[in-house]
C-alpha cells in the first residue's frame, strides 16, 4: 500500500530515515527521468538525482506544505539541472585513454561485446532523444516521465503541477505525433533502463550523515526565478507580471503549444524582437526615434549584445540578498534603499501617482506627456543613464549610474520632482514621439496600456468617443504644467527606490540635503465625473485602428483576505489566455492582471486586442470557458507552488548569488541589479505597509481559495465590459 507523503515527512522530521528511504524509493526514478530529459545524459542525471535527494532531506523543514512534496522536488531537481547545464560537461572518457588493468580484469572478447553493447544502448537513446525532440517541450516531459520514470497519469500531474486531463492530453498529442514504431521503440528504450542499486544505497549512505537543517521562518526553498528576468516573461507570469506585462509593446512570441504547468519556471526566455531601433518606441515610455543607436531601454530592458559579465563578480562582492532599510524624509517623501555591499552600480527610481487610469476627463494620455516632458526639463536626455514610464496607475522616473555617479543622479531627481517649468522646445519633441508609438502598437496588436486609458475615461469620466491621437496634437502647454503641478507629486504618494553600492547613512543624510526641501501637493487626483449607475456593458470610439476588447470586476484592495487568491487566479487566467490556441487565432495580445487601481477601487481585469475581422463574440465567449474552470478547486493544482513564489517575491529580495546564477548570457549582471531595483521599487510602491501582511497569507492560499473568490468575485453580475472600435474615417 503507497504510503501517503504527509506521513512520511512527519515521521523523518521526527528523526525516522527509515522514512525518507521510502521516499528515494518512490520518486528517484521520477527525478532521473526528468534529469535525463533535461541535460540528456543518464550518467550524469544520476548524479543529480542523488543531489536532489540530498538537497530535499537538509532542507525538508522548509516545506511548508508537506502534500506539495512532489512539486517541491521537482523544483529542486529543475533547478540542479540548470545549474549543471551552466558548466562545461566532463570530457567522455575515450577507449584510449581506459585503464590497461581495467582492461586485463576482462577477457578480450568480453570487453569487445561489452563495448558493442554498450555502444548500441547509447545509439537506441540517441534515436530516442531525437524522436523526442519531435514533440513540443511539455510533451517530451511527460512522455519522459511515462516511460523513463514509469509514472501514472496522476503522479505526473501530481509531480509536474498539472491535472491528471491535461497530462492525458498531452500523451495522446504524442503518441499521434508519433509512429506506431517510433513509440514503442520509446517504450522498449526507456522502460527498459533501470537505475543502478548502488544510487539508492549512496543517498541513504550520505543521508545518515546529515540532519535536516530549519532555515530562516518564511524563506520556502523556492528559487527566486521571478526576480532574475522581468525583461522574461517567466516574471510576468508569476508575480510581478501584473505591472510588466503592461510594458512590452514589442511583438514577441507567446506560441507555445502546452497547457500551463508548474514547469514554467524552469528557463528564462529572453524576449526576441527583430524590431528596428528606430521604432522600439513604447506609448508610456520616454524615447527618440532620432535616437537609433542609443540604449534608451529602462532598467528593464537594457541588454548587453556584447559584453556580457560571465564572471559573475557581484556573488563575489555580496552573497545573500540585499539590506533592506526604509525611512521617509522630513517633507513625507518615503524611501527604500536595497543595499548591496560592494557593488559598484546604482540605480534611483521614483514613483509617482499619476497614471493612465488617473487622467482627468478629456485628458488621455497626459499622464505620458507629463512624463516626457518631466524627464526633459532639466536639460536633454541622457539616455544612457535617464528614462521614464508611464504605468496604469503610477509614472516611473529612472536614474542609471554608479557610486561615482549617484550623487549627480539624485540632483536629477531633485530637478524632475521640484516642478521646474515646461518648454516648448520640450513638447515639440515629446508630441512627434509620443504620436510615433501609435502605429507601431497598432501593427502589433499591442494596445494593451491605451485601453487602460481609454477605459478610464469611459467609466470615470463618462465619455465614449476617446481621443488620444489629436488630444496629444492640440494639448497646451500650460495646461500641461498646471496638470502637473497638482497631481505628479502628492503628499504620501512619492516613493523613491534605491538600490547599489551607496553606504545607507550618507544615502539618507544626502537626500534629505537634496530632496528634503521639494514641497509635495496635497493628496489630489483627477475626480471621476461619470454616473457610478452607468451601464456596465459599454461600447466606445477611438482613434486607434484597432478593435480592443476589456472585462473588469471590482475586487478589495490587498489588505482584504481574498486579495492573494485573486491575486493568482489572475496568474493562472494568464497563463490559461496566453497558451490558448482558438484564442490566439482571434486576438494579438491577451492579458490579466490585479493592477488596474484607480484612487475609488482595484479592478480585476482581462483585455485583449482583436485581430482584424474577429469576432468579439467569440473572444468574450472564449475568454469565460477559460476562466470557468477556475470556479472548481481540482482545476486548480498550480496554486500552491504559485502561492509559495507570492509569498517568498513579497518576503524579502532575493538572494543574489541565486540571481546572478539564474542569469541569461545576454544579460549583464547590472542589469539584474537594477531590474531588480525597479521590481521591489514597484511592490514597494503597490503594497507599502501591507506588504508583510500579504507575503504572509498568500503562501496558505489553496486552490479552494483561488475557487472561492472567482465564484464571489468573477461573476456575470460583478463583471463590466468595454468594446473599443476605431472610429469612421471622416
Amino acid at each position: 500500500m503507497e504510503k501517503d507523503d504527509v506521513q512520511l515527512i512527519h515521521r523523518i522530521l521526527s528523526g525516522d530515515d527509515e522514512a525518507f528511504s521510502t521516499l528515494v524509493q518512490k520518486y528517484q526514478k521520477s527525478v532521473h527521468a526528468l534529469a535525463w530529459r533535461k541535460i540528456g545524459d543518464f550518467h550524469y542525471a544520476e548524479e543529480i538525482t542523488q543531489d536532489t535527494f540530498l538537497q530535499a532531506y537538509k532542507k525538508l523543514s522548509t516545506l511548508k506544505d508537506a502534500n506539495q512534496f512532489a512539486g517541491w522536488l521537482y523544483v529542486i531537481a529543475n533547478r540542479l539541472c540548470f545549474d549543471w547545464m551552466r558548466k562545461q560537461k566532463p570530457a567522455h572518457q575515450s577507449l584510449e585513454n581506459t585503464a590497461v588493468k581495467a582492461i586485463d580484469k576482462l577477457t578480450y572478447e568480453r570487453y569487445i561485446l561489452e563495448q558493442r553493447e554498450k555502444e548500441a544502448a547509447e545509439h537506441r537513446y540517441e534515436i530516442v532523444k531525437r524522436l523526442l525532440e519531435k514533440l513540443p517541450e511539455s510533451e517530451r516531459t511527460v512522455v519522459t516521465l511515462y516511460y523513463l520514470g514509469e509514472m501514472t497519469a496522476k503522479e505526473i500531474g501530481k509531480f509536474l503541477g498539472v491535472s491528471v486531463n491535461t497530462i492525458t492530453s498531452r500523451l495522446k498529442r504524442a503518441r499521434e505525433r508519433l509512429k506506431a514504431s517510433e513509440e514503442l521503440l520509446i517504450k522498449e528504450t526507456l522502460g527498459g533502463w533501470q537505475l543502478p542499486n548502488n544510487l539508492f544505497e549512496n543517498i541513504m549512505r550520505q543521508v545518515a550523515d546529515i540532519d535536516p537543517v530549519p532555515s530562516p521562518p518564511g524563506k520556502p526553498l523556492l528559487p527566486w526565478v521571478a526576480f532574475s528576468a522581468a525583461t522574461v516573461l517567466v516574471i510576468l507570469l508569476l508575480g510581478m507580471g501584473n505591472q510588466y506585462l503592461a510594458r512590452f509593446q514589442k511583438p514577441y512570441s507567446l506560441d507555445a503549444q502546452s497547457e500551463p504547468t508548474i514547469e514554467i519556471i524552469e528557463a528564462l526566455a529572453i524576449l526576441d524582437t527583430d524590431a528596428k531601433p528606430a521604432v522600439r518606441n513604447q506609448v508610456g515610455r520616454a524615447t527618440d526615434l532620432d535616437k537609433s543607436n542609443s540604449t534608451s531601454l529602462p532598467a528593464s530592458e537594457q541588454v548587453s549584445q556584447s559584453n556580457a559579465s560571465e564572471d559573475f563578480p557581484m556573488i563575489a562582492a555580496s552573497n545573500g540578498p540585499p539590506i533592506v532599510t526604509r525611512f521617509t524624509l522630513s517633507n513625507g517623501i518615503r524611501v527604500v534603499n536595497l543595499h548591496v555591499e560592494n557593488s559598484k552600480d546604482v540605480g534611483i527610481f521614483s514613483y509617482l501617482p499619476l497614471g493612465l487610469v488617473n487622467d482627468g476627463k478629456a485628458k488621455a494620455q497626459w499622464s505620458n506627456l507629463i512624463m516626457r516632458l518631466s524627464v526633459r526639463t532639466p536639460s536633454p536626455i541622457d539616455y544612457n543613464t535617464s528614462s521614464a514610464e508611464t504605468m496604469a496607475d503610477n509614472t516611473r522616473l529612472e536614474f542609471r549610474g554608479n557610486t561615482d555617479t549617484w550623487t549627480q543622479g539624485l540632483a536629477l531627481h531633485a530637478k524632475w520632482l521640484s516642478g521646474l517649468p515646461f518648454s516648448a522646445e520640450s513638447l515639440a519633441k515629446a508630441v512627434p514621439n509620443a504620436l510615433a508609438e501609435f502605429g507601431y502598437i497598432e501593427k502589433n496588436l499591442a494596445t494593451h496600456k491605451l485601453a487602460h486609458a481609454a477605459w478610464n475615461q469611459v467609466f470615470r469620466h463618462g465619455e465614449t468617443d476617446i481621443v488620444m491621437r489629436e488630444g496629444i496634437r492640440s494639448v497646451q502647454l500650460s495646461d500641461l504644467q498646471e496638470y502637473r503641478d497638482m497631481h505628479l507629486v502628492q503628499a504620501d504618494r512619492v516613493l523613491l527606490c534605491v538600490i547599489g553600492g551607496v553606504d545607507p547613512k550618507t544615502l539618507k543624510d544626502t537626500m534629505e540635503k537634496q530632496l528634503g526641501p521639494i514641497k509635495l501637493t496635497a493628496k489630489t487626483f483627477p475626480n471621476p465625473t461619470a454616473s457610478p449607475d452607468m451601464a456596465k456593458d459599454q461600447n466606445a470610439t477611438w482613434d486607434i485602428n484597432v478593435t480592443h476588447y476589456m472585462e473588469t470586476y471590482a475586487i478589495p484592495r490587498p489588505e482584504n483576505e481574498d486579495y492573494p487568491a485573486l491575486y493568482i487566479a489572475s496568474v493562472l487566467l494568464r497563463l490559461a489566455c496566453m497558451q490558448d490556441v482558438q484564442l490566439k487565432k482571434l486576438t494579438g495580445h491577451v492579458y490579466c492582471g490585479v493592477d488596474l487601481v484607480t484612487p475609488e477601487q482595484v479592478y480585476f481585469y482581462v483585455s485583449a486586442s482583436l485581430k482584424p475581422e474577429a469576432d468579439i463574440e467569440k473572444v468574450k465567449q472564449r475568454i469565460r470557458e477559460l476562466m470557468n474552470p477556475l470556479k472548481q478547486s481540482e482545476n486548480n493544482v498550480q496554486v500552491p507552488v504559485l502561492a509559495q513564489y507570492l509569498s517568498a517575491e513579497l518576503s524579502a529580495p532575493p538572494d543574489l548569488t541565486m540571481l546572478m546564477q539564474q542569469k541569461p548570457k545576454n544579460i549583464t549582471e547590472t542589469h539584474m541589479l537594477l531590474q531588480l531595483g525597479v521590481t521591489w521599487g514597484m511592490l514597494e510602491y503597490q503594497y507599502g505597509e501591507t506588504m508583510p501582511q500579504l507575503a504572509e497569507t498568500s503562501g496558505d492560499v489553496t486552490a479552494a481559495d483561488v475557487a472561492s473568490v472567482v465564484n464571489q468575485y468573477l461573476t456575470e453580475k460583478n463583471r463590466r465590459t468595454l468594446v473599443l472600435t476605431p472610429r469612421a474615417s471622416e
